[in-house]
C-alpha cells in the first residue's frame, strides 16, 4: 500500500532536518578539531622558537668567559687529582718495596680459625658473598667469629645471627672493599690486627685499580677476590698476595610464590633484569636493555622485560627516564627490597636473566639465575666471564669507552665496556622464537655455573690456603699464587 503524500512528504522532512543537524555538528567538530590543530601548530611554533632560544643561550653561555672558566677549572682539579693519585701510588709503592712479608709466629703455632668481618646480616651483594664465605668456611669445618657491621642496607637475614665482639682466632677475613680499610682499621683499633694474618675480601668492576686506594694493601697482609678479572686488576701493583678465591654458589631454593605474587602476567615470556640504583645506573645500565627490547620488536603477548630494582630514591631522575624510555613497550618496573624466598621466587618464576652491565666485579644474580636453569644473556666483559661461555649463555660483545665524567668511584678517564643493545636483541629474539633454545642454554648453563662456583671447591680452596699460610708459605714461586699459575694450594 503507497503511503499518503503527506505523510512521505513530512518524513522526508524530517529525515532532511536531521541530516541538516547532524550536518551541522560535523562541521561544529570539524571546526573545533581545526581549532586544536592550529593551535598545536602555534604551539609547536613556540616550543621551536623557544629551544632556539635555548640553544642560542646555551651557546651563548658555554662562549662565555664564565664557562670557559668552569671548564678550565674542571680540567684543572682533574689534572691536580690525577697528579695527587700518582703521587699516592709512588708512595704506596716505596713502602712497598720496603715491606717484609711475614706470618706472625702466633699464627702459626694458633689453631686454625677465622674471624670474620662484613655485612653478615644484610640484604645486599656484600653480605651474600660474606654469607658465602661463612659457609665456605663452615663445610671446610674451620671455626668462625661473627663480626658483624652495621650497614645502610636493610639487615633482615638471618643465616648467620650469632654475632660477637671478639675476635679469638689468628685470621681475619674482613669483607669490606678497599675504600673501606682505614675506616674499619678505624673501628676495630690496632688491637684486632695486631698478632693476626688480615685476609681483604676485596671486589671491583674496573680493569684497573684506583691509585687513591693503594694505601689499603698497608692494612691488610693478602687479598682475596672473587674473579680473575678482579685479581688482574688487584694485583697489577699489590705488595701482597693477591688470591682469585671463587664464591662457591648454591643453587637458590625458590620460595612459594608464583607469578600472581609479583603481579605478573602468566602467558609472556619475561626477561628480568635485576640492578640496585645506588650501585650507578651508568655501570648497570638498565637503559640498554629497554633500548634492546625495542629493538627485538616483540608483540605484546609475546614477550615482556622485568625491571626489578632497589633504592630508586637515589636517583629519581634516572628512573623516570627509563619509565619515559619505555613508552609503549611491555616493560614492568617492580621496585623495592624483597625477601630471600622472593628474589628465588622471582628468579625462578621468569624466562630468562638479562645484564647488559658495563662492568660487574662478579656478577651473583646471573650466577644464580642460571643455577636455577635460566638461559643467561650479559654483558661479554668483566668479572661474569669466569662463568659464562658462549656454549652456555649468549654473550654481548661492545666497545670499551672512557668515562668522560666520574660516576660514584668510577672516575673520569677509567674504562669499561658498552653492550650492543642490537646484539642484546638478537639474542632476546632467539630465545623467545627458538622453539627448546631456552630449556637447553638454561640446563647446560646450569651444570656449568654448577661445576665452576661448585661450594665445595670454595670451601677446599679456603682451607688449603689457611694451612699453607700458617706454614708460612705465603708465596709461591716469588709470586702471589693464582689458580692460573701451577700452585700447590690449588691442587
Amino acid at each position: 500500500m503507497n503511503p499518503d503524500p503527506a505523510t512521505a512528504l513530512a518524513n522526508l522532512q524530517r529525515a532532511y532536518d536531521a541530516l541538516s543537524h547532524e550536518a551541522e555538528a560535523l562541521r561544529a567538530e570539524a571546526a573545533d578539531t581545526t581549532r586544536t590543530l592550529l593551535q598545536l601548530l602555534e604551539d609547536q611554533r613556540a616550543t621551536l622558537d623557544d629551544a632556539a632560544a635555548i640553544g642560542a643561550a646555551t651557546a651563548a653561555i658555554r662562549a662565555s668567559n664564565s664557562a670557559r672558566f668552569l671548564r678550565a677549572m674542571s680540567t684543572v682539579r682533574h689534572r691536580l687529582r690525577t697528579t695527587r693519585m700518582r703521587w699516592r701510588a709512588a708512595a704506596a709503592a716505596r713502602r712497598a718495596r720496603e715491606r717484609v712479608l711475614t706470618v706472625p709466629p702466633a699464627v702459626q703455632s694458633a689453631l686454625l680459625g677465622v674471624n670474620v668481618t662484613g655485612y653478615i646480616n644484610a640484604e645486599s651483594g656484600l653480605g651474600e658473598a660474606t654469607r658465602c664465605a661463612l659457609r665456605a668456611l663452615e663445610r671446610a669445618e674451620v671455626p668462625f667469629a661473627l663480626n658483624n657491621i652495621k650497614g645502610p642496607q636493610r639487615t633482615a637475614d638471618s643465616t648467620f645471627s650469632t654475632f660477637s665482639e671478639t675476635a679469638p682466632h689468628p685470621f681475619n677475613l674482613i669483607h669490606l672493599n678497599a675504600d673501606n680499610m682505614e675506616w674499619i682499621a678505624r673501628q676495630r683499633g690496632p688491637a684486632y690486627f695486631a698478632d693476626r694474618y688480615t685476609i681483604g675480601y676485596w671486589f671491583w668492576e674496573l680493569e684497573t685499580f684506583r691509585a687513591d686506594w693503594l694505601h689499603a694493601f698497608e692494612r691488610v697482609d693478602e687479598v682475596w677476590v672473587a674473579t680473575e678479572f678482579t685479581r688482574a686488576c688487584v694485583a697489577a701493583h699489590a705488595p701482597v698476595p693477591v688470591l682469585h678465591m671463587p664464591l662457591g654458589i648454591r643453587p637458590p631454593e625458590p620460595g612459594p610464590y608464583g607469578r600472581a605474587h609479583f603481579g605478573l602476567p602468566d602467558a609472556p615470556f619475561i626477561f628480568l633484569y635485576t640492578f640496585d640504583v645506588s650501585s650507578q645506573m651508568e655501570r648497570k645500565n638498565p637503559m640498554a636493555a629497554i633500548r634492546a627490547f625495542r629493538l627485538a620488536g616483540f608483540a605484546h603477548d609475546e614477550a615482556a622485560l622485568l625491571l626489578k630494582y632497589t633504592n630508586g630514591h637515589t636517583d629519581r631522575a634516572s628512573v623516570r627516564r627509563l619509565a619515559e624510555a619505555a613508552s609503549g613497550l611491555r616493560v614492568i618496573f617492580l621496585e623495592g627490597a624483597l625477601t630471600r624466598p622472593e628474589v628465588n621466587a622471582l628468579m625462578n618464576v621468569t624466562d630468562a636473566c638479562l645484564s647488559l652491565h658495563r662492568a660487574e666485579g662478579y656478577g651473583m644474580t646471573i650466577a644464580e639465575h642460571m643455577l636455577l636453569g635460566r638461559p643467561a644473556i650479559a654483558t661479554a666483559y668483566s668479572g661474569n666471564m669466569d662463568f659464562m661461555t658462549p656454549e652456555v649463555s649468549r654473550l654481548v660483545a661492545g666497545p670499551r669507552i672512557t668515562l668522560t665524567r666520574d660516576h660514584g668511584p668510577y672516575l673520569r678517564g677509567a674504562v669499561w665496556a658498552d653492550p650492543d643493545p642490537s646484539e642484546a636483541a638478537r639474542h632476546m629474539v632467539d630465545l623467545v622464537r627458538t622453539e627448546g633454545l631456552a630449556a637447553h642454554l638454561g640446563s647446560r648453563g646450569r651444570d656449568h655455573v654448577s661445576h665452576v662456583l661448585d661450594p665445595a671447591r670454595t670451601a677446599a680452596l679456603m682451607a688449603t690456603r689457611l694451612r699453607q699460610i700458617q706454614s708460612g708459605h705465603i708465596r709461591v714461586g716469588g709470586v702471589a699464587p693464582a689458580p692460573g699459575t701451577p700452585n700447590p694450594a690449588y691442587t
